[in-house]
This record gives structure tokens, C-alpha cells and sequence, in this order.
């Protein structure tokens, strides 16, 4: 298909939650732990007019829909400020901080005052009947293949709500992820082929990932893509949940707009929501550009005094060129570090064990652990403490690689030391001595030579050098 020819236009809005302790207007946590509600709060939502004096057409629709919302409470994860019956309070100093640091990475003009607004959102998503937002940064831009991407502007704000369940006309809202920091980065229009279009979102996950400050559990980063082609319309398709999911969500959508082409019918802006399979289905009628209004209860921010202690981080696009040059690793194991809470962690590894081959300590921090994860259906939750354990014990020949996942096995399980969990699995080092007599020994029973490789190593695994064993069977025949 010639998306140029058919004048394939796309915006992208990619969203990220910050990994701040607390809230972006209040003192609550921002864990996502609680199970258990402590109470259920009932309300309705309408309408009301913005400052041009209009009434938004998707608020309208979301209105007539007449559902009624139920508010799950959680202990410490929600208060009054979600409620709305408590003004909120002074912003998160460390999400503005993240938020400005990201402008920067884009090279956005950051204004001298940052006004927050309210926007109208009727979905029950906010209890208010409102998301609190704010403009921290504008005309920005990355490189991407020669070309300049533009980055309209860089937006900090309140996360929506999220449903828990349905039923009929009712709607049920966990009020702990409502709040919690977001930020939200919108392009400029990109014409380009809808690969490319999900590389430069890659890329723009490559350069807000560099602030090590966000989230990337699953929900925590979300696009919404604009699409439009000629003689089509703009419509906003959001929650597409995988960044490798937008260009087949490009794609579907052009087929879309073409076959109401085809068929004489008129292609209406529209908002959608994306499908796992890259379809999409009907949501309510485009938002228009008056739903803002400003935000009464926050005087407005100057940012300064924030600039001067902000540090503009390296980006990301530069460390992973540093991991493949110096660290020679492959692109397969760079994307299994991002896609991990690793990624960082790595190179003071690599820095801090010299004896320990850089290819391996990304192997281990990746395959190994999610192996574990996966086999064993146990949650990962070795802190950073016990990983220095592990990979100093690593550089000092105290344990090998091939019992790496038997030992972070233990460890993890019963949330003991590298060394008890060596100990626990008979894997205590073998001297050469040892090495040599066990070859010795096994050259008696077995006469192949390609055999006594095989059962040698197999004797010896998890308790000697490998390499080192190989050169001694060498020496020995």
C-alpha cells in the first residue's frame, strides 16, 4: 500500500506514569498494592461549559449515556484530593522536576509560568468530571533518521482512574491509579510509513526512559495515535497498550477509512478504542478544542528556581550505543535489558566485576531471571543488594554461570545468601586438584574421547571454570 499517495497523516500521544512515591496533588501512595476497598462512592457526572461557552461533543455524549459511576476507595492509595472534596495541594515537586528534565531532552521551549488547567472528561475516568493538566513544555524536537520530529508540546498530569468492572449501565472505578504523575508527549504530524512511525515511538520511549523515572509495568506507558488519510477524516484511536502494536493499528485504520470510501460513506472524526488484534471500535465523537479551563485552586508555578536544579540526563540513545560498542552487546539482549527494571543497573555491574563477561550479566539479569519467573511461578524480588551478591560472588570464582539460575533460584525462594544457596545445592567450588583427579577417574570408565567431554563436564558443572576444565582434559590426553 503507498501511504504517501494516500496522504497518511499521523500524531502520535504516548503517555507515561512517573515512578514518584506519592501523587501529582496529594500525599497518597502511588503503589497499586491494595486489594481490598475500604468504601464505594457513588456518583453521576455532567457537562459544563468551557470558557469559549460551549459544551464539548464528546462530554455531550458521555452525559447522554446516563451511567452511573462507583468509586473504589483504598486505604492509602486514594483520599479526599480523588474524592474531590478537598482542594488539591501543592504540586509534586520530583514529577515536575522528571517532567521539565524530559522537555529538555526534546529541546522545548520550557515557559517562564506553568498555568495548570482543568479538562473536561466525563467518563468517569475522573471523579471530578475533570483531568488537572499542564503545559511544561512546546515546539520541541528529536532526530530521527536525518530528520527533524517535531514534539508539539510536553504536557504533566493527573492519571485517569481505572474501571475494574461493568455491569449494565454501571461503571466501577479504582481510585488508586487516579492521580498518580503522568506525562504525556504529542508529535507533530508524521508522514512516514507506519513502521517508521512505531520506530519513532520507540524512540521517543528511548529518550523519557534516560530519566530512569518511569514506570514500565504494564498500563504504565499507553499511545493514542491520530490517523487521517485524504478524503478520510482525524480520527483518535487510544489505548494501544504495546508500542509494537502501532503500526498494525496505522494499518487497520487506513483499511478502514478506504472501504467507507469505497462504499460511498462518510468517515467521521471519531474517537476509538484499539483492540489487541490491532482492530478498533467506536468510543464517542472527537473531543474539541474547548474543554479547557483553568485550574482555580493552584496559583501558577514558576520554573525558574526548578531549572536551575535540574540536570539534563545522557540520553538513552547514546548509552545503548556505549553497549554495543564497548560492552559488544547484542541488540536482542539491549531490548531484553530496556524491557527490564535492569537496564542501568547493568553497567555498574559491568564497571564493578571485571572477571565477569558483560554478555553474561545481561544474560543472567534477563533470560535467567524471567526464566525463573516463568518456570518456577515465583515473583522476582531480589533487591539490588542481593544481585551485587550474586555477580561479586560471580567475579570471584566463588560460583560459575551455568548454576546461575539454580542459585538466584534459591536465593529467591527461600531469601537467603549467595553462599547458603551454593552451599544448600552441594555447588561449593572444585580446586584443579580436584578437577584432575575426577578426569582421571572418569578416564577409566569411559574410553571415547568424545564421551569423556561429555561426562566431565557434566560431573563438573556449577563448581568449575568450564574453559579451564577444557583446557586440562586437553592437557591430559
Amino acid at each position: 500500500m503507498n501511504y504517501k499517495e494516500l496522504g497518511l497523516k499521523v500524531g502520535l500521544e504516548i503517555h507515561f506514569q512517573l515512578d514518584t512515591d506519592r501523587k501529582l496533588f496529594c500525599s497518597c501512595s502511588t503503589k497499586m498494592q491494595e486489594k481490598e476497598p475500604i468504601a464505594f462512592i457513588v456518583r453521576k457526572l455532567k457537562p459544563v461549559y468551557s470558557e469559549l461557552g460551549e459544551i464539548d461533543a464528546a462530554a455531550q455524549y458521555e452525559y447522554l449515556r446516563n451511567r452511573t459511576f462507583i468509586y473504589e476507595v483504598f486505604k492509602n492509595e486514594s483520599c479526599l484530593v480523588e474524592l474531590d472534596e478537598e482542594p488539591p495541594h501543592d504540586v509534586n515537586e520530583e514529577a515536575l522536576k522528571i517532567a521539565l528534565q524530559v522537555a529538555k531532552l526534546f529541546n522545548c521551549y520550557i515557559p517562564d509560568e506553568i498555568h495548570v488547567m482543568r479538562k473536561i472528561v466525563i467518563d468517569g475516568s475522573n471523579v471530578s468530571g475533570f483531568q488537572r493538566t499542564m503545559i511544561v513544555g512546546l515546539n520541541g524536537y528529536f532526530e530521527y533518521r536525518g530528520k527533524k520530529i517535531p514534539i508539539t508540546q510536553i504536557c504533566l498530569e493527573e492519571d485517569a482512574a481505572a474501571i475494574d468492572k461493568m455491569e449494565n449501565d454501571k461503571v466501577y472505578y479504582k481510585l488508586n491509579r487516579l492521580g498518580i504523575p503522568l506525562i504525556e508527549i504529542d508529535t507533530g504530524i508524521l508522514e512516514f510509513e507506519p513502521k517508521e512511525i512505531e520506530e519513532i515511538a520507540y524512540q521517543i520511549f528511548l529518550i523519557v526512559s534516560s530519566t530512569r523515572k518511569i514506570r514500565k509495568q504494564i498500563g504504565a506507558i499507553r499511545q493514542d495515535v491520530n490517523v487521517s488519510i485524504e478524503k478520510g477524516a482525524r480520527v483518535e484511536i487510544k489505548g494501544v497498550q504495546k508500542l509494537s502494536l502501532i503500526s498494525k493499528v496505522i494499518e487497520k485504520e487506513v483499511e478502514r477509512q478506504l472501504n467507507l470510501i469505497k462504499e460511498g460513506k462518510k468517515v467521521l472524526p471519531e474517537t476509538r478504542a484499539a483492540k489487541e488484534d490491532g482492530t478498533t471500535e467506536f468510543l464517542r465523537p472527537l473531543p474539541g478544542a474547548g474543554r479547557m479551563y483553568p485550574e482555580t485552586d493552584i496559583k501558577p508555578i514558576k520554573t525558574e528556581k526548578y531549572l536551575k536544579e535540574i540536570e539534563v540526563p545522557e540520553k538513552l540513545t547514546s548509552i545503548i550505543e556505549r553497549y554495543e560498542k564497548s560492552y559488544k552487546i547484542s541488540k536482542s539482549l539491549i531490548d531484553a535489558l530496556l524491557k527490564s527494571e535492569y537496564f542501568f543497573l547493568f553497567e555498574d555491574l559491568v564497571k564493578k566485576f571485571k572477571n565477569v563477561e558483560p554478555s553474561v550479566i545481561a544474560s543472567i539479569l534477563t533470560s535467567t531471571l524471567k526464566d525463573i519467573e516463568r518456570k518456577e511461578r515465583i515473583e522476582i524480588n531480589l533487591s539490588e543488594e542481593k544481585i551485587f551478591e550474586f555477580f561479586e560472588a560471580l567475579d570471584k570464582k566463588e560460583i560459575f554461570k551455568e548454576a546461575a539460575y539454580d542459585i538466584l533460584k534459591e536465593m529467591i525462594k527461600n531469601k537467603i545468601s549467595v553462599i547458603e544457596a551454593r552451599n544448600k545445592l552441594g555447588l561449593a567450588p572444585l580446586t584443579r586438584e580436584e578437577v584432575i583427579k575426577i578426569i582421571e577417574e572418569t578416564k577409566k570408565e569411559i574410553k571415547s574421547p568424545e564421551k569423556l567431554t561429555g561426562v566431565v563436564i557434566s560431573k563438573i558443572r556449577g563448581r568449575f571454570d568450564i574453559n579451564e576444565a577444557l583446557k586440562i582434559l586437553k592437557e591430559s590426553r
